[in-house]
């Protein structure tokens, strides 16, 4: 059984892409590894505003009119285009669980 002080949280990212044959698929990428719940918090918080970012760029530029927000859940950060959930960076706590039998 881990200890509290060994166990480290994940931020994952999920994105919403086209595939080469042209149908959605989901892409995840590892952001990195943290040692607390509250940094990892911070930085998937940081990256889905980063994100944002770009998105909005995107659609500027393509002339598109989209509505990009960004939404607090219990597990991360979603980017919402419109009403499409386009990407996800979640924080996964690593430490495997346990029953404190």
């Amino acid at each position: 059984m881990s200890s509290p002080d060994s166990s480290s949280f994940a931020v994952l990212q999920f994105s919403l892409e086209i595939g080469a044959d042209g149908r959605p698929t989901q892409k995840t990428t590892a952001r990195g590894d943290f040692a607390s719940v509250e940094q990892a918090f911070s930085v998937a918080r940081s990256l889905a505003e980063l994100e944002r970012g770009h998105m909005e760029r995107r659609a500027s530029i393509a002339g598109a009119v989209r509505a990009i927000e960004l939404v607090d859940t219990e597990w991360g950060y979603d980017l919402r285009e419109d009403w499409l959930v386009r990407t996800r960076f979640w924080v996964h706590d690593r430490a495997p669980a346990s029953l404190g039998v």
